[in-house]
């Protein structure tokens, strides 16, 4: 009896797997069959099932997934798919012995090779009705399969409509109330200890929208899950032995406030997860209002915490949400502890995510706080957890460069400092900081300071070549501002300087900047001579730029320069550098010499009433210069020439005749004269002086104070200021004078307009000889105090014997 059951437990798992194979249910066999057999296969069934052992009793009794599965193997009445035990770890993916079939092209076969039992009985009849029946389908199939492809694969969409219901099925079974039951534990599913981001299951995120119901199922049974497991940690703290956790008990409820600071941080360090409470509470001591000192400790201490303990340096943290719920249960494999572990760390995740934001708000309360110290405070705090972590980055921006509006000027400087090092540590971040500033520029009811101190800070954004694009950003951001001063007639205020000092950083790596800055060159010619002088040569500066590369220098900006050289604001700039830069570069890019020479002539002109420094760093540039272009040595020949021989004329006999005699003419002759040449001469009206450039005008004399170098009539001079400056009282300015006369060039290393300052020569006729150490001076001190007590001693004893003396006597 015992063999035949076991061929028709065998003959049954091949009739399945051979059904399987073809791709078709088996079918009810005599349906219309009896009720006591129907009622032996129930409790039958019914027996296996609880003969049969589960994932979790193994593990509960001790054994493993191994052991699982050898257990599932050994089972023969286990109902076989795929050729595998069904529900076993080990299966076959869904169709793949059924695809692996079909390859072979056995499916027309698969009658003749499965054996059917004799069946007792009534159930004989109807068996060999279902056999028949079977082996019309399955020619039925055969024949389908050798015709031509007229119709579609029937068999391929009932495999899709089978596949698609089995995974209905199964999200139903992963829906059911039963997967979402909360059952309490007895031992922590978290260990404490360590960083809560290095767990397991912490980088598991998911970027795809997830089911609304289904998060919020999962959301309820985290948070249980994650109160339990908090409940549990405090239950075994508390009856740990030892006075360590009752000692920190009693100082984190009532104790000292620095006390509780850092009982506070131990705890949160040993458990993150199991103390996030005290995360809570430190953030409403950072928001609680009264307690300026107690709010300054615990954002210091939370600070330290997130720093150190809390925030990941890689990542932003998750909402709840951003979790795969949709692959939780897979990603699970059955095991109910892994599934929990990754509740809880998600729901924390999420908890501290909210904690974290709130802080941030608090932050930004603090900052607005009427003592500057507290605001400092609070600017610090938000720039380096900006600068160290990516967690909530847009706000602490916000915050940061709102302080650039702060009415006192030291918070606003500090906040623009604090900018710079962002930009500095995170460059890539220069994009994203100054659309944030540009927000505050263009932000209505703001200050005309916070826009000067957020101007300040684009103008010194470093850039790269590589930066097109945050280039032309800021040109257009300058000229706007620039047309609002020059509309508001606000010249003299120093955003203008400010904005051409951006433009002129940010115009050298553009190369969309040269028309907007086409657009504004009349007005940039306006204010060279409408602003201060630091202004004016930074318009001057731009205009340079443009024109250079576009190599087309024009004479109305030699003009300009060669205007401000006899600017008094020259004398008082704090920019002298910038300024003999700009000549020096404009000199030697300059094709017509003659201008050049006037340059020169003008430049050493107004040395001799400038300090000493800028008449050193004026020659120093005319000794470039004349590296530069050696055609500038002439005027030097000529002075030597000059100096060697003077030669006199006698005027001529017609000129002294008219000295000797008096000759009378009629006035209406002299006026038709007049009209005559004034005819003939008049030119037309040109600022350029076409007829001199023609040469039909030439000037014989130089003229110091024509407005265009160009016709000044510098060529015919010489340059006899050199001469002047060589009996300059300064000795270096001597001394570079007849260095240039004498032919040669200038030889110095050094920064003239810094080295030949007067505070420069007292640091060096103070500091002549090196310091001594204050040791060798107390002793030296003590020395001369001490010869000086001996020697008066010496001296009252000498007296003291004199007296006695003369008293004897």
């Amino acid at each position: 009896m015992a063999a035949k059951n076991k061929q028709r437990k065998k003959s049954k798992a091949t009739k399945k797997v051979t059904f399987e194979a073809e791709g078709n249910e088996p079918e009810a066999e005599n349906s219309g069959g009896e009720e006591d057999e129907g009622k032996e296969k129930n409790t039958k069934e019914e027996e296996r099932e609880e003969e049969e052992l589960s994932l979790e009793e193994v593990l509960r009794l001790g054994g493993t997934k191994a052991d699982y599965i050898l257990l599932a193997g050994l089972e023969d009445s286990n109902e076989l798919v795929d050729g595998g035990m069904k529900g076993a770890i080990d299966d076959l993916e869904e169709g793949e012995l059924e695809s692996f079939i079909t390859k072979l092209g056995i499916r027309a076969y698969a009658t003749q090779q499965t054996i059917l039992d004799e069946p007792e009985g009534e159930a004989a009849t109807t068996t060999t009705a279902a056999g028949e029946k079977k082996a019309k389908k399955v020619k039925v199939e055969k024949a389908e399969e050798t015709a031509p492809d007229t119709k579609p694969n029937v068999v391929d969409q009932k495999q899709k409509k089978t596949k698609e219901a089995l995974a209905s099925v199964a999200k139903k079974a992963k829906q059911s109330p039963t997967v979402f039951e909360f059952q309490p534990r007895q031992v922590l599913l978290i260990k404490p200890g360590g960083k809560w981001f290095e767990l397991d299951y912490t980088e598991e995120g998911s970027s795809v929208p997830q089911d609304a119901a289904l998060v919020s199922q999962y959301k309820t049974l985290a948070q249980q899950l994650f109160e339990a497991e908090v409940t549990l940690y405090k239950t075994k703290k508390s009856l740990q032995k030892g006075a360590n956790s009752a000692w920190m008990k009693t100082v984190v409820s009532s104790g000292v406030l620095a006390d509780r600071m850092a009982a506070m941080t131990v705890l949160i360090q040993d458990a993150p997860v199991h103390m996030l409470e005290h995360v809570e509470n430190l953030v409403t001591m950072v928001k609680k209002k009264g307690s300026r000192r107690m709010g300054l400790m615990a954002m210091d201490t939370l600070r330290e915490l997130l720093l150190s303990n809390l925030l990941p340096e890689d990542r932003k943290l998750r909402t709840f949400a951003q979790h795969p719920f949709d692959q939780l249960e897979e990603k699970a494999s059955g095991n109910r502890d892994a599934r929990d572990r990754r509740l809880i760390l998600w729901y924390f995740e999420h908890q501290l995510k909210h904690h974290v934001a709130e802080f941030v708000v608090a932050l930004d309360s603090v900052a607005h706080d009427t003592v500057p110290a507290t605001k400092a405070k609070a600017l610090a705090t938000a720039h380096e957890l900006l600068c160290s972590r990516p967690e909530q980055e847009k706000a602490l921006l916000t915050q940061v460069v709102n302080k650039l509006g702060d009415p006192e000027y030291k918070t606003a400087a500090k906040a623009s400092y604090l900018l710079e090092t962002l930009l500095h540590k995170h460059p890539n971040m220069k994009v994203v900081v100054c659309c944030e500033v540009e927000r505050l520029l263009f932000r209505p009811n703001i200050s005309p300071k916070a826009q000067y101190y957020a101007v300040c800070f684009l103008s010194q954004v470093i850039l790269s070549h590589d930066e097109d694009g945050l280039a032309a950003k800021l040109i257009t951001i300058y000229f706007s501002f620039f047309r609002a001063c020059v509309k508001k007639k606000d010249i003299e205020s120093k955003m203008l300087s400010a904005l051409l000092a951006g433009v002129n950083r940010a115009y050298p790596y553009t190369s969309t900047g040269d028309d907007k800055v086409r657009e504004q060159m009349d007005t940039l010619f306006k204010v060279v001579h409408l602003v201060k002088f630091n202004t004016a040569v930074q318009a001057l500066m731009l205009l340079f730029q443009v024109m250079d590369s576009q190599q087309s220098i024009s004479d109305r900006y030699y003009v300009a320069l060669y205007r401000k050289l006899l600017d008094p604001g020259l004398s008082s700039s704090s920019r002298p550098n910038m300024f003999l830069n700009l000549l020096y570069k404009s000199m030697k890019a300059d094709v017509a010499l003659r201008r050049v020479k006037a340059f020169v002539k003008r430049l050493l002109q107004i040395s001799a009433e400038q300090s000493a420094s800028f008449a050193c760093g004026a020659l120093f540039l005319v000794s470039e210069v004349m590296r530069a272009k050696p055609g500038l040595k002439i005027l030097l020949q000529e002075e030597e020439g000059d100096e060697e021989e003077e030669a006199f004329k006698d005027l001529a006999a017609d000129e002294e005749d008219d000295d000797e005699e008096e000759r009378f003419v009629d006035a209406d002759k002299l006026e038709e004269q007049t009209n005559t040449e004034g005819e003939e001469v008049k030119p037309a009206a040109s600022w350029v002086h076409h007829q001199n450039l023609e040469g039909i005008k030439s000037v014989q004399t130089y003229d110091p104070l024509h407005r265009n170098p160009l016709f000044c009539g510098a060529d015919r001079s010489t340059l006899w200021e050199l001469q002047k400056l060589a009996l300059h009282f300064h000795p270096s300015v001597s001394l570079f004078a007849k260095t240039i006369l004498q032919g040669d060039f200038i030889q110095y290393s050094g920064d003239p307009l810094q080295d030949f300052t007067l505070i420069r020569f007292l640091d060096r006729f103070v500091f002549r000889n090196p310091k001594q150490l204050k040791a060798e001076r107390k002793t030296s001190k003590h020395r001369v105090l001490s010869d000086a007590f001996c020697k008066n001693d010496q001296k009252m004893m000498q007296h003291k014997h004199r007296w006695i003396q003369n008293d004897h006597m």
